[in-house]
């Protein structure tokens, strides 16, 4: 098979973690500099399994710094001789570049594909149409594995429990419903709610699987590559639910 890749705008460079004072704002020292400098983290999960101390860092500058109070945005993190994605908008170009493409079975009888869609009191991520059916699609990035097994959220998050009551009531108004979770690192095997974090979530995801809902997980490689990240679509991944 080709490989199905997706690149990441800019040039890699390298930096080691110092500390996170809060959830958008790490401290890093850039390779090359012996001086600490602060980088925007755009991922709200905890990620402590992730980000210990002297960790390593894959960073690059903003493509613009007006409005900007720091000139580094953190992409991903070396953990235990893998690739790991921490920032938040990348499962959802994986998501739009592999449904574009038809990389994903499931959803690739669909015509039209539009972003940000609002629902009741949120937004979803995907709106695919063909002549037959809507298909609405939120997407959830993991980054939590344990034991190969891939969990989410590592946070609680009562956004996500809601996104879920949006999909089961768009799923009883007679559309289809999908949220598509993408790992964004290569070693899970499969794919559970996280129940010990936020069991709200999990038994929510549960009851709306019973609904109809339909869950559907993959996962990607992330590899540098002529310094640049590029992420390599790979394949789905079992879904095992809490009863």
């Amino acid at each position: 098979m080709t490989e199905r890749k997706i690149f990441v705008d800019g040039k890699i460079c390298f930096a080691q973690f110092v500390n996170r004072p809060n959830r958008f704002l790490v401290n890093l020292i850039p390779e090359g500099s012996k001086q600490s400098e602060p980088a925007f983290l755009h991922d709200p999960g905890r990620m402590k399994e992730l980000l210990t101390p002297k960790v390593r860092l894959l960073i690059r500058k903003p493509s613009s710094l007006e409005n900007r109070k720091t000139k580094w945005d953190i992409l991903a993190v070396e953990h235990k001789e893998l690739l790991v994605t921490i920032k938040s908008s990348l499962p959802n170009l994986v998501a739009k570049t592999a449904i574009s493409n038809k990389w994903i079975s499931e959803l690739s009888e669909y015509n039209s594909i539009r972003p940000e869609v609002s629902v009741g009191k949120s937004r979803l991520d995907f709106l695919l149409e063909n002549d037959a059916e809507k298909c609405y699609v939120e997407t959830k990035g993991v980054t939590l594995v344990k034991n190969t097994r891939a969990l989410f959220p590592d946070a609680p998050t009562e956004r996500g429990t809601r996104h879920l009551k949006e999909l089961q009531k768009l799923k009883q108004e007679g559309h289809r419903a999908v949220v598509l979770f993408i790992c964004m690192r290569d070693d899970p095997e499969v794919f559970s709610p996280n129940n010990e974090t936020d069991k709200v979530f999990s038994d929510q995801l549960s009851i709306a699987a019973n609904s109809g809902v339909e869950i559907l997980v993959y996962k990607i490689k992330p590899i540098i590559q002529s310094e640049q990240l590029v992420l390599l679509f790979g394949k789905k991944i079992n879904v095992e639910l809490i009863e």
